[in-house]
Parts: structure tokens; C-alpha cells; sequence
């Protein structure tokens, strides 16, 4: 008989959970959704006091005031799954989900309706959907049932907000800020009003006359979200010579520069005799064995430290007068 029991309470637990992550889309009349909007300030209320009553030696010290959105990040933080072992705080945990979901779902279409006006920026329609969604989870968790005011009117600033900044930072290569997303839609209006208007295109002194800012500011906001071009680009539509061929090869030209600059050192450095090479060599490692200090080169050729200077300075004269002599560059020599 109590296995029994405990298999009819298990499938109507089962029901009850199944019941409670079933959500219709249908819209809410102002009645209905008052009355949803209590029920979840209720359950989330007595969330919060069922966590601080099973677990008070962990959450006493982050209770959270009684405002929506503190009490909205304390249930995410704080109730995890190891705590919802507790009958009571699951069977609530599972109460404010199926509230807030129900009531996402009946405003599901207020975040599309927001999301399409986004769609002429670069993102996917999806991805705008998907960013519009969480806005408006947002805009549940900070609703305020004593505002007096319909959660659409609330929730659209939210997800406006939210896709704002979503296409402020995927859009372009460098990241913008909601207020330059704004600048630059105020600059493409200015801009298609005087062009239609004069029927030219706008210059920059003209844009930044209209709108106010800085010709300097245009400037730069408008370079950060010029469109990038492929380095595979075609550069003319009658021939394939890609851009990539018409870019110097900065590289080669480098290592170019250093092999000629190798050969002719070594070619000035055979009129030197062979003390003078090998102070050079040691003075600034032209061999690659690293550079010696003068009492260092004078410890290993058994010299004074003023006769290797004297060595030096004769080999570093005779260097520069033989390409000198030859119409080589002498600084270019031992850069």
C-alpha cells in the first residue's frame, strides 16, 4: 500500500510540474495580467523568506531589500538545485518560473514587434529575437506591480535597451556604445534629408554643422564602422587581381634590407685587420654571439680597456671612410 502511495504522489507531482512549465502565448487582458503580476510579486516574496527561513547562516548576511530586482538576483544567485531538495522552495521555485514565463510568453510578441526595427543593422533576425527575449525577462524582474502602469509600456524602454546594445557591440568591428548607435542613426536621417533635399550628398562640414558635434568626432565615428573589405576583394570586376597582390610585402623588403646590409659590413670589414674585426665583433655582436663590455673584450684579449676603446674607435673610422669612399650610407652600417 505505501508503494502505492508513493508511486500516485510521484505521478501527480509530475503533473503538477508538468502543469506548471506549460505556458500559453496568448495575450493577457489588463485584469488578468494585474492579477499574474501579484501572484508572482507573492511568490517571489515568499521565495525569498522560504531561502532566508531553510538556509540563514548562508544567506543572512545577502538578504536582499524588498524591491524586484534585488529580490530577482538573489532567487538567481542563491537558489540553486542543491537547495531546491527542500519540497518547499522547489514547489516555489517552480511556481515563479511558470509565473514568469507565462508572462513573457504573453508579450512575446511586443519583443518581435521591437526586434524588427532593428533588422536593417548587420544582425541576424534570431539573434534580435533572442536579445529582444532577454530584455524582456529583464523587464519582468524589475517590474514593480505598484507602478500603476501596463508591463508592455514598461518593458518596451527595456527592450529597446537591451537590442541597442547587442547591436552596438556585434554590428561593427569596433565596439559602439548606445549613444553612439544613436549618433550614428541621427547622421544617416541628417544625411538622407540633405540629400534628398539638395539632391547631392552631404559633406562632412555640413553633417557636423546639422547634428552639432565635431567635425573631428564625425570623423572618427564614422571611420569605426566604415565596412570592412576582404584582402581576397577583387579589385576590378573584368580581372582577378585581388587586393592582397596590389599590398607590399613589408616583410620581404625588411629582410631584404638586412641581407644587404650583412654584405656590405662584411665587405667594408675585410680592409680591417683582423684585432680591429674581432673588437668589432665583440663590441656588437655582428657574429650573433651577443655584445662584450670594453674590460670584457680587454679580460679576453689580454689588453687594457682604453687600448680596446683606441681599437675601436680606429676600426669604426675606417669603416665609415671606406663606404664613404664606396657611396654607401656609414650610419646604416652598425644600426
Amino acid at each position: 500500500m505505501k508503494t502505492a502511495r508513493r508511486k500516485r504522489s510521484g505521478q501527480s507531482a509530475k503533473v503538477d510540474d508538468t502543469a506548471l512549465t506549460t505556458f500559453s502565448s496568448d495575450l493577457l487582458t489588463p485584469e488578468e495580467e494585474r492579477e499574474l503580476l501579484t501572484s508572482f510579486w507573492d511568490c517571489k516574496s515568499e521565495l525569498v523568506r522560504v531561502l532566508l527561513r531553510h538556509y540563514p547562516n548562508d544567506l543572512r548576511a545577502v538578504r536582499p531589500p524588498l524591491e524586484p530586482w534585488p529580490m530577482a538576483q538573489f532567487i538567481r544567485e542563491h537558489c540553486t538545485e542543491d537547495r531546491c531538495d527542500v519540497i518547499a522552495v522547489r514547489r516555489l521555485r517552480d511556481r515563479y518560473v511558470h509565473y514568469k514565463h507565462r508572462l513573457a510568453s504573453a508579450n512575446i510578441r511586443l519583443a518581435a514587434h521591437v526586434a524588427k526595427r532593428f533588422r536593417h543593422h548587420s544582425l541576424a533576425y534570431s539573434d534580435l529575437l533572442q536579445e529582444a527575449v532577454c530584455g524582456l525577462m529583464q523587464a519582468i524582474d524589475r517590474f514593480d506591480v505598484s507602478h500603476g502602469t501596463r508591463l508592455a509600456t514598461y518593458a518596451t524602454w527595456w527592450i529597446r535597451q537591451t537590442l541597442q546594445i547587442a547591436v552596438a557591440r556585434q554590428s561593427h568591428l569596433v565596439s559602439l556604445s548606445p549613444h553612439h548607435l544613436q549618433e550614428l542613426g541621427l547622421l544617416q536621417q541628417e544625411s538622407e534629408a540633405l540629400a534628398h533635399g539638395g539632391k547631392h550628398l552631404p559633406s562632412p562640414q555640413e553633417l557636423a554643422s546639422r547634428t552639432g558635434s565635431s567635425l573631428e568626432h564625425l570623423t572618427h565615428l564614422q571611420t569605426a564602422t566604415r565596412t570592412p573589405v576582404s584582402l581576397n576583394a577583387v579589385l576590378d570586376d573584368d580581372s582577378d587581381f585581388k587586393l592582397t597582390e596590389a599590398m607590399p610585402d613589408t616583410g620581404t623588403l625588411v629582410m631584404q634590407e638586412n641581407n644587404e646590409r650583412q654584405e656590405a659590413l662584411s665587405f667594408l670589414m675585410e680592409n680591417l685587420r683582423p684585432r680591429e674585426r674581432k673588437v668589432l665583433d665583440l663590441r656588437f655582436g655582428l657574429t650573433g654571439n651577443g655584445t662584450h663590455s670594453l674590460r670584457q673584450i680587454g679580460h679576453l684579449l689580454r689588453i687594457s680597456k682604453e687600448r680596446v676603446r683606441q681599437i675601436q674607435n680606429r676600426a669604426l673610422e675606417k669603416l665609415k671612410a671606406n663606404a664613404e669612399r664606396v657611396g654607401w650610407e656609414p650610419t646604416l652600417l652598425l644600426e
